[in-house]
């Protein structure tokens, strides 16, 4: 591979591909759902639009993403030395420009798409606070919050606020923290030496385990809380039980064992749990608009 190749396949890393799948849809849901229970069909989703709307919203999260991964340099030189910054293979300024570059263009392309200052101030409300996990203070509270709110941000930019709107945010917010069971125990070295105010590191890894559960079943509380306000549809009922049933075997499997292996497994069901979640919400509103 050459040295251009090489860089880019920096860069692309930097931007952590794998990541994109779960955050497609926690942009691409509430919208759909928004456009949908506002106007009663998806005219409006399928527009030119929605291209900026994608890009806008993906720029953003890959931004802090890369951004994370800059102030996390030192983490990443115990628990993951590859990466990219701690290996050597970009250097902290290329990267400082490539997320500062990416988080401009989110806000940019998101403001002249849309022109709705609340929305735009919620978008950077959620960066703010995604960085400030980043940056100063890692509290998985903060994580949950600036996650939950890019429902909310990309929901009112459609639609007025209503209780979907507060299922949404509290769906994403427990989701995230349930994700941050695993993805904190994998990184448990790591924080305890340089940001240890994360909740494996706050609790121990034993004591996270047995209280993660908890997150778990508030989010599937928040599945349930949404198929009374979509009219018991029982064409998202179905998605939502499996991805609540692997929500909630993502974390008791945890109670066996936390090597590597397993927390990489319950990570990966956590991702599957919120993609089914969310596939049974797009279901649901392309049958209710067009059939």
């Amino acid at each position: 591979m050459g040295k251009i190749q090489k860089k880019l396949a920096s860069y692309i890393e930097l931007l952590r591909p794998g990541w994109w799948p779960a955050c497609f849809f926690i942009g691409l849901t509430p919208g759909m759902l928004a456009i949908y229970l506002n106007n009663g069909y998806l005219n409006e989703f399928v527009q030119l639009k929605t291209i900026a709307w994608a890009f806008a919203y993906w720029a953003s999260i890959v931004g802090i993403y890369v951004f994370n991964d800059i102030v996390g340099i030192e983490e990443d030189m115990i628990v993951n030395p590859k990466r990219p910054l701690p290996s050597g293979r970009t250097t902290k300024k290329s990267a400082l420009i490539f997320s500062l570059t990416l988080l401009t263009l989110g806000v940019v392309i998101w403001w002249f798409t849309f022109k709705n200052p609340l929305s735009s101030l919620i978008q950077l409300t959620c960066i703010c606070l995604i960085a400030i996990y980043s940056a100063i203070y890692k509290n998985n509270i903060l994580l949950g919050l600036g996650a939950g709110f890019i429902a909310v941000g990309i929901w009112i930019t459609f639609a007025p606020f209503n209780l979907i709107t507060l299922a949404l945010f509290l769906l994403i917010f427990f989701w995230e923290l349930t994700l941050d069971v695993p993805e904190n125990i994998l990184h448990f070295e790591g924080d305890i030496k340089i940001h240890p105010q994360t909740f494996a590191a706050l609790l121990g890894r034993e004591r996270l385990v047995k209280i993660s559960l908890i997150f778990a079943i508030s989010t599937v509380v928040s599945v349930i809380w949404l198929f009374f306000l979509l009219d018991m549809s029982y064409i998202y009922l179905f998605f939502a039980t499996i991805g609540s049933l692997t929500l909630i075997y993502s974390q008791l499997s945890l109670r066996k064992s936390i090597t590597s292996i397993h927390l990489g497994h319950s990570l990966g069901l956590v991702m599957f749990s919120i993609f089914i979640i969310n596939m049974g919400l797009i279901t649901y509103t392309i049958v209710q608009s067009y059939l």
